[in-house]
């Protein structure tokens, strides 16, 4: 085993407990399914490598989504998922919201990022069951409903954290904020890591960033644009864009919470994909 200068190898204990199963489970999927360390210590003890433990955590979300140990190593050690459609991964990651599973919904939304990457994870998988919670406590008024809304966009989050961004290239980047009071950010979130998922460099910078902060971050990067996302009205405050616009810097505001107020800027498009489209360009 010749690991690269500076990876940190994991042992079956550490592995065990961030993946929460057991170290026999280890010894079993690696027994019978070939899927386990690469190596070996010195004295024999069985040392993961990072690619190791995210083939691991793979599996371990296939078989969250009912497919079986022998399945899962399969598909895992084949670099595929595809037997898992999107409907399947739509009715398991649901089921996981309503029961307030936090670990599973994370297992679930890291197999699709890895499998499917962001912008099709977001439109396919997570956006689909979000709307759907969301319609259902908007009709009902289900206080169960709200808080699964809640569980599930806490999971995507912070799978969106976990997920690797490719190293930024010399293109200018795209910053991302979100407006003031703004508490709906994942979908711009996702927005984000896409662009970075397909090349396209950009940053996150999330809410409650002050205007002399962006005015900060636009000097430092020379950003291609500041794109401001609001949801709703009360976060869409027009004088700080236009400050920051007068200031030169390039904001693009975004989401509903700017319809029919007098922006400057380009907007961007209300869709996920021609946002994307129009970010990436």
């Amino acid at each position: 085993m010749n690991p690269d200068a500076g990876t940190r190898l994991l042992g079956s204990g550490e592995v065990a407990r961030t993946l929460g199963v057991s170290q026999v489970t280890l010894r079993t999927w690696e027994q019978r399914y070939g899927i386990g360390a690469a190596g070996r210590a010195p004295n024999g003890r069985r040392r993961y490598t990072p690619e190791d433990v995210e083939r691991l955590r793979r599996m371990r979300a296939l078989q969250a989504q009912g497919t079986s140990a022998r399945d899962a190593a399969r598909l895992v050690l084949d670099r595929s998922a595809a037997e898992v459609t999107a409907g399947q991964r739509r009715h398991r990651l649901a089921e996981a919201a309503e029961a307030l599973d936090l670990p599973t919904m994370g297992d679930l939304v890291d197999d699709a990022l890895g499998s499917l990457g962001v912008a099709t994870t977001w439109t396919e998988v997570v956006a689909p069951v979000l709307r759907a919670i969301g319609e259902r406590w908007a009709r009902l008024g289900d206080r169960a409903a709200m808080a699964a809304e809640w569980a599930l966009a806490t999971a995507v989050s912070t799978a969106l954290d976990r997920y690797p961004a490719p190293a930024r290239v010399g293109r200018a980047p795209m910053v991302f904020v979100c407006g003031p009071a703004e508490r709906h950010e994942l979908p711009v979130k996702a927005l984000c890591a896409a662009l970075n998922d397909d090349g396209a460099p950009a940053m996150f910078l999330g809410g409650l960033v002050s205007p002399d902060v962006l005015r900060v971050v636009a000097d430092r990067f020379d950003p291609a644009g500041v794109v401001v996302w609001s949801m709703t009205s009360q976060s869409a405050v027009v004088r700080i864009l236009r400050a920051l616009h007068a200031d030169g810097v390039p904001v693009r505001p975004a989401g509903p919470g700017w319809r029919g107020l007098p922006t400057v800027g380009e907007p961007l498009p209300p869709s996920f994909t021609a946002a994307l489209a129009a970010c990436s360009g």
